[in-house]
């Protein structure tokens, strides 16, 4: 997909997703399905599921079967093997020399951006929608109500400049006809 000078993006992207993956598992100590991964936003599931099925094959994950009370069949429950853990720090180390190198790159840009903890506790999460994710958050309604309003307003400003935007071109296109 990249050219090979780009080779780096890829390389980054397929670290970053295999984080996310180990991190997500981890956050879960009862084990977490396939399913339960698909559940976090819009990746597509062919995409989780040949990744995790990787992981397994690889030993980074364990898979262990649960009888479903709900079906009377098996679920997958996926756990992060002793291996895993090691890979896992090991992305946290690789990928935050990303980070360093970003942050050289454009120091004004990424000055208040702490991606080692980002690196630590990134999960699947990050794809949800913003709005769920102020409301599962933990916490008080307070801050929820205050976070949606600053939400709110970006959007209301985003829209008014759309319309603004788009009755210009249509200004511009109706005096060329």
């Amino acid at each position: 997909m990249w050219p090979k000078q780009f080779k780096i993006f890829g390389n980054f992207f397929r670290e970053l997703s295999t984080l996310l993956i180990f991190n997500t598992i981890k956050e879960h100590p009862n084990g977490l399905t396939y399913y339960d991964l698909t559940q976090f936003g819009e990746i597509p599931h062919s995409k989780i599921y040949r990744l995790m099925k990787s992981l397994e094959d690889n030993g980074d994950l364990i898979k262990k079967n649960d009888i479903s009370t709900e079906t009377g069949r098996p679920k997958h429950l996926y756990f992060l093997s002793k291996q895993g853990e090691s890979k896992l720090n090991g992305l946290i180390e690789n990928l935050g020399k990303y980070f360093d190198f970003m942050k050289e790159r454009f120091p004004v840009e990424n000055k208040d951006f702490d991606h080692l903890t980002f690196l630590r506790e990134a999960t699947f999460k990050v794809w949800s929608s913003p709005v769920e994710h102020i409301i599962q958050s933990d916490i008080p309604n307070k801050e929820k109500i205050e976070s949606l309003e600053r939400m709110e307003s970006d959007l209301d400003k985003m829209l008014e400049k759309i319309r603004k935007e788009k009755k210009k071109l249509l200004t511009i296109q109706n005096d060329k006809e």
